[in-house]
């Protein structure tokens, strides 16, 4: 049990700890994106994953020091102005909004899981609960994201062209087995509590 305590005292510091280090980025990139709209008059840039088709006629590059010329192409290209969403990008937008509430009670059940852990209380349905809401709602809402991040690629596929060039997916944003492990977990927890609590019945 002490061990157990002392892990989820550490949980408690490395969640405080990554969670101010990813607000702190989030707020100066929100700072960044702010500016950059206001200096191009309010109009937000665009970044797209590209690749080079055969049909692309590479320009040159000039060592300084060597004088050779190589060719060289784009993989990433950041467009000034906003591509119109498509209704699926819509849709998406408007159902990230109580996922994310779903999300946020997840982390709150994070907390009251891991303060319960630290006062004694482990194996208990309640806790399972915890564990459920956090587990699968961090899951839901980054399910959404991976389809905006999609549907924003087929949206973008249909409404760019760059001659030379074909748009790439940029691919998964989450790693997805440490969100299936949680999730196998979780339900492992879940079934070593119901044999604890059958397991005192009997007695």
């Amino acid at each position: 049990m002490k061990k157990i305590k002392i892990l989820a005292l550490l949980a408690v510091v490395m969640f405080i700890v990554q969670d101010l280090t990813d607000m702190r980025r989030g707020f100066s990139d929100g700072w960044r994106d702010a500016k950059e709209e206001t200096a191009f008059g309010g109009r937000p840039s665009v970044t797209l994953e590209v690749r080079p088709t055969e049909a692309l006629v590479p320009d040159t590059l000039q060592g300084r020091v060597s004088g050779v010329k190589v060719p060289f192409w784009a993989t990433q290209v950041e467009a000034e102005g906003k591509v119109e969403p498509s209704v699926a990008m819509k849709v998406t937008t408007f159902v990230l909004i109580p996922v994310g509430l779903l999300m946020f009670y997840g982390i709150y059940c994070l907390v009251r899981l891991i303060v319960s852990v630290v006062q004694g209380s482990v194996f208990t349905r309640l806790n399972v609960r915890r564990m459920r809401f956090f587990v699968y709602g961090v899951m839901l809402a980054a399910i959404v994201v991976e389809l905006d991040g999609w549907f924003a690629y087929l949206n973008a596929t249909e409404r760019v062209l760059l001659p030379g060039y074909e748009l790439v997916y940029s691919g998964l944003k989450f790693g997805w087995l440490p969100f299936l492990l949680l999730a196998l977990f979780t339900e492992i927890f879940a079934v070593g509590v119901k044999m604890k609590e059958e397991q005192d019945l009997t007695i």
